[in-house]
């Protein structure tokens, strides 16, 4: 092969990469102008790998991210429709149905799904189980891909998998071509025309976040690997179960994505279009990952306590010139209660739950449609009448507008003014949303310039943890 070939890199669970193969080889998908096995990888990486991006879909035990017809059609060409329609009827992903206000979500299946249709494919087929990588061979050959069967498994992981402990992993080299580059390439080279085409600061950040993010990638993948045993011993369902594999592959792609980010083409450095925040596989990153970043032991972490309720006050901010006398104490009350740092404290106090059950109510205050969740909304309706109303006036049409009008104001306030402020000091952050992970010596010059502009635009120094 040419050795100045590129190469798109996967990193993709055993069980989903067989079904994709041994579909292609039962049912191949009929006048292609790509390969079905190329599309299908794309289309899993994508799923994988940006699915902890919905963290209020945490719940779910499946990965899965939102793409509509125009994403799709711009990514994989007209021919998109063909593709996923393939990979949906044949189950190697699934989806659900596009309704109002919310676009359709595409999913990877659960793991015993995956077994399932691996035995059935292999029954179909009369292909012995032993004999699974020839056939991956055969395609492999047809589409020059390398690929490799890796196990990273650590002490106490049983790697021929008896307890359904899923730690195998294809390594997956893709030759990229003049067709296929828009969609193996496309993200990084999007963000490219972004950092190039940004503000001065952002394009700084830029800059230095593609050239000087790295990992202790073995140290990172044992840490997943040990977390991930633990959760599983710790399960008490198969629902738990799957839970924990989700989470240890979200870290594992995470750590991949970041592992010769720049090589592969899969650091990420984008603003949202929707919310202005600026996304990067940092910001997508477990924070018990954060360690493992080449240099972390010298560098401060920044954040802003209880960051959302905390900006909600800029927005109620806007209702005190005509507020009554009750709305107004219980607006100082809330501002009071939130910049202190306490928010999370406060409700563990009106609802009797620990610190983590508490965020989840609050989420559920915050982000779920108004007719969702009523008995634990009047609890916090009972203690915040009016300031619940204002909330609930926002969600009115769309239930995600609260949620996307704190992040525009955490964006603003983060990535336009302390961001901006910052590299104008010489001091280039790498963003986690509402925290800043910046070199320890230039931790109070940074504290200061964030204290200093959250003061101007709340009012009051709320509390910054530093760590």
């Amino acid at each position: 092969m040419n050795k100045y070939t590129k190469y798109r890199s996967f990193l993709l669970p055993k069980e989903v990469v067989e079904v994709l193969f041994l579909t292609a080889h039962h049912i191949p998908l009929k006048d292609n102008k790509e390969s079905e096995i190329i599309v299908g990888l794309a289309v899993i990486n994508d799923i994988l790998s940006k699915s902890n991006q919905n963290r209020n879909l945490e719940d779910y035990p499946f990965h899965c991210i939102p793409m509509d017809s125009r994403f799709l059609k711009t990514k994989y060409g007209n021919d998109y429709n063909n593709y996923m329609t393939w990979l949906i009827i044949h189950n190697v992903i699934w989806h659900d149905f596009y309704f109002e206000g919310r676009t359709t979500h595409y999913y990877l299946q659960s793991n015993e799904t995956y077994l399932s249709k691996i035995n059935f494919l292999c029954r179909e087929n009369d292909i012995p189980a032993e004999s699974i990588g020839a056939v991956i061979d055969t395609y492999c050959l047809r589409d020059k891909i390398e690929i490799s069967l890796e196990s990273l498994a650590v002490d106490g992981i049983d790697a021929n998998q008896k307890n359904r402990i899923f730690n195998l992993w294809y390594k997956i080299k893709v030759p990229i071509t003049k067709t296929n580059k828009k969609f193996l390439t496309k993200d990084y080279e999007s963000d490219s025309s972004y950092i190039n085409n940004a503000p001065k600061h952002i394009k700084k950040m830029g800059s230095h976040y593609r050239k000087g993010l790295t990992i202790q990638y073995e140290e990172a993948i044992e840490h997943s690997e040990q977390r991930y045993l633990k959760e599983l011993s710790e399960a008490k369902n198969d629902k738990d179960k799957g839970s924990a594999f989700k989470r240890y592959s979200s870290r594992i792609s995470s750590v991949n994505a970041i592992h010769n980010g720049s090589l592969n083409k899969t650091l990420r450095f984008k603003r949202n279009d929707t919310n202005k925040r600026l996304d990067t596989n940092l910001t997508n990153m477990a924070s018990d990952l954060r360690p493992f970043i080449v240099g972390y032991e010298n560098m401060s972490y920044l954040d802003l306590s209880n960051s959302q309720p905390v900006l909600f006050n800029i927005l109620l901010q806007s209702h005190r010139k005509k507020a009554s006398e009750a709305l107004l104490k219980e607006i100082d009350n809330y501002f009071s209660i939130t910049t202190s740092g306490k928010w999370y404290e406060w409700l563990q106090g009106l609802y009797g739950l620990t610190r983590n059950e508490c965020k989840e109510i609050w989420m559920k205050i915050a982000y779920s449609k108004n007719s969702h969740n009523t008995e634990i909304k009047n609890v916090f309706r009972k203690e915040f009448p009016l300031v619940y109303s204002i909330i609930a006036e926002i969600k009115k049409e769309k239930h995600a507008n609260f949620a996307i009008e704190l992040q525009k104001i955490e964006s603003k306030i983060f990535i336009d003014e302390i961001c901006k402020e910052l590299v104008n000091n010489s001091i280039i952050p790498y963003t986690m949303h509402d925290g800043l992970l910046v070199p320890s010596e230039h931790e109070m010059v940074t504290l200061n310039i964030m204290q200093s502009i959250l003061k101007e635009r709340l009012g009051a120094v709320p509390l910054i943890k530093v760590e």
